[in-house]
C-alpha cells in the first residue's frame, strides 16, 4: 500500500480558472495582446507561467518577464481569491488520512499564494507537507516530488502523484512515482488524453481518488 499521495494543486485540488483568467488576460490586454476565452486554458494551467505566455502569446523573453511580474502582482491582489475547491476533495483527503496515508501538495505555483489558498480548506493541518516555489527559485515537478518525499522520509515507490496534466504525469515519470491522473481539471478532458503515458489509473471525481490508490 502507499503511504504517500501528492496532489498537485490547480485542477486538481481547486478549480483556480478564474483567477488565472483574470490576471492572464488583464496583463496581456495591457500589452497589446488580444485576451484568450476560458478554453484556452486546458492544458495550459499548471504549467510554468512562463511557458503559459509562450505557448498562448508567443512572447519574447522579455516580454514574458514583464508579463511574469505583472500577473504576479495582480495575483497576490485579487486572483489568488478567485477559485473553487472541487466537490468532494476536502472529504477524499480526510477519507485517506483516515486509511492511514500522508498528504502533500506539489505545485509550481508561489508558496505564499498556495499557503493562502490552502488556507480555504476545512481541515487546515490536512497535509503534512506543501512543496511549491519561491523567489529566485526554479524548481521543477520532479524537484518538488522528490523534496515532498524527503521531507517526509516515504520513497518514491511508496509515493502516488494525483495530478491533471501531462507535465505531472511526465514528471511523475522521470523520479519513478506512480500517477493516478483526474479528468475533472484542466489538462485531460478524458482517459484518451491520457494515452501514452504511464498513468496507472484515471479518476473523473474526487470521491474516486481513494479506491484508485488502494488498489496500488
Amino acid at each position: 500500500m502507499k503511504k504517500l499521495a501528492i496532489f498537485g494543486f490547480d485542477g486538481t485540488l481547486a478549480d483556480t480558472s478564474p483567477g488565472i483568467l483574470y490576471c492572464l488576460n488583464t496583463t496581456v490586454t495591457a500589452m497589446g495582446y488580444t485576451p484568450v476565452e476560458h478554453d484556452a486554458l486546458y492544458g495550459v494551467i499548471g504549467s510554468p507561467l512562463e511557458q503559459a505566455f509562450k505557448k498562448l502569446f508567443n512572447m519574447s523573453d522579455d516580454e514574458i518577464e514583464y508579463a511574469t511580474n505583472n500577473y504576479s502582482k495582480l495575483y497576490s491582489q485579487k486572483g489568488e481569491e478567485m477559485f473553487t475547491v472541487y466537490d468532494g476533495i476536502v472529504d477524499a483527503l480526510k477519507e485517506l488520512k483516515k486509511n492511514g496515508l500522508m498528504l502533500a501538495v506539489a505545485t509550481q505555483k508561489h508558496i505564499m499564494f498556495t499557503s493562502d489558498m490552502l488556507e480555504t480548506f476545512e481541515s487546515g493541518d490536512i497535509f503534512d507537507a506543501v512543496c511549491a516555489t519561491d523567489v529566485d527559485t526554479n524548481l521543477t515537478k520532479g524537484d518538488l516530488l522528490l523534496q515532498a518525499c524527503n521531507k517526509l522520509g516515504v520513497s518514491v515507490e511508496e509515493s502516488v502523484l494525483i495530478g491533471d496534466s501531462r507535465s505531472e504525469a511526465e514528471a511523475a515519470a522521470k523520479v519513478g512515482m506512480d500517477f493516478i491522473a483526474v479528468l475533472y481539471g484542466w489538462g485531460f478532458k478524458s482517459k484518451e488524453d491520457t494515452e501514452g503515458l504511464a498513468c496507472r489509473a484515471c479518476v473523473n471525481s474526487a470521491p474516486e481518488i481513494l479506491s484508485k490508490i488502494l488498489m496500488l
